[in-house]
């Protein structure tokens, strides 16, 4: 038997958590207890509990004993649902959009039921773009990042992208990243891939001027906003060019030269609205960043520098960022697993959707 620590349990929906220590627990709990498993049980003021073990308090807090007495150790973030109208504004544009926490809590279930990996045996490597908004959620800390909370139990995460959430760091980076799988331990690794836009209620923006546009925190309104800025840019100076872009038009801007090679080719079709033009660059970057991971040859697959009996899950999107305060959301495209042992890819998009 074993207290219970921080990394050895993970939230799941409902009134449960995933243990992978053993534990003897009594008290108005129902527990199975082989590892890992889910505990299921009833918030009780008054456990009783042997050996170490844990009880689960009406203010969401997970215990564990520790010198005869009780002392939290995993707090949950207090999180209010967005309204149903911010849910409708959002999913006007893309419809199959899901809460973002929602999301993390499903794809950590997910590869643990079908494939049976805990998530704190999984190195995650974020390709989002580098937007301050865009950093993790951490508890007790009031910041402005939206990436949800939920992926906060894999290990990491590896930072694998840049601007507007293209792999920018390439070849090498998958290597390197795949170098710190877990292979003692029987970890896997996963790729989220998803450039980010912006999307927000503001009265005066909706319908037509609300997307790729979100209220940060210190400005005074979404308007004017640019989210993602760098997507912005890069179909700006795409549909101004009149030519091919070349390296020498972006001195010491290397992304910025990669996203306006990606938009170049559409320019002539950023004729809509603001919020139209935003929605197609994102959609661009999103395909070809895609295209560049796990396409025909992409950098994932084999020559990538990763080991061939490694399970590499990758999960491609849209990552969308809403108004200071609300949650953020994703939009799935694809999940996929790779094992070079096993044949290469494969497509469980149809099944890992269906449990969004």
């Amino acid at each position: 038997m074993s207290t219970l620590k921080t990394n050895n349990i993970e939230p799941v929906s409902g009134n449960g958590i995933t243990i992978n220590s053993s534990v003897n627990v009594t008290g108005d709990i129902t527990a199975s207890l082989t590892i890992p498993d889910v505990l299921t049980f009833d918030p009780i003021s008054t456990p009783s509990v042997t050996t170490g073990g844990m009880f689960y308090s009406s203010s969401g807090a997970f215990y564990i004993e520790s010198s005869s007495a009780w002392a939290p150790v995993l707090t949950t973030i207090p999180r209010t649902p967005n309204s149903s109208s911010y849910d409708a504004i959002v999913q006007a544009t893309y419809p199959q959009a899901v809460d973002s926490y929602h999301f993390g809590e499903v794809i950590k279930s997910f590869i643990n039921d079908n494939f049976g990996y805990v998530s704190d045996n999984i190195v995650l490597a974020n390709s989002i773009c580098s937007d301050d908004v865009n950093g993790p959620t951490f508890i007790n800390e009031i910041n402005i990042g939206q990436f949800p909370s939920s992926t906060n139990q894999f290990l990491g995460p590896f930072m694998a992208g840049g601007l507007a959430g293209y792999p920018h760091t390439g070849r090498l980076a998958v290597a390197a990243w795949a170098s710190h799988a877990t292979t003692e331990t029987n970890g896997a690794l996963l790729l989220i891939n998803m450039p980010h836009i912006g999307i927000t209620q503001q009265a005066d923006l909706v319908p037509n001027d609300n997307v790729g546009r979100m209220h940060r925190k210190g400005k005074a309104s979404a308007t004017g906003d640019s989210t993602c800025g760098a997507a912005f840019f890069a179909y700006s100076w795409s549909s101004a060019a009149g030519a091919p872009p070349t390296a020498s038009n972006f001195p010491d801007n290397y992304q910025y030269y990669t996203l306006a090679n990606v938009t170049y080719p559409f320019s002539e079709s950023f004729s809509g609205s603001y919020s139209e033009n935003m929605i197609l660059s994102t959609e661009l970057i999103r395909s070809a960043s895609d295209a560049l991971l796990v396409g025909p040859n992409g950098i994932l697959n084999t020559g990538s520098g990763i080991p061939s009996d490694i399970d590499v899950f990758y999960c491609n999107g849209t990552f969308i960022n809403v108004d200071y305060g609300y949650n953020s959301y994703v939009s799935i495209n694809s999940f996929q697993k790779y094992n070079g042992n096993d044949g290469g890819w494969e497509d469980f998009t149809a099944a890992f959707t269906s449990s969004l």
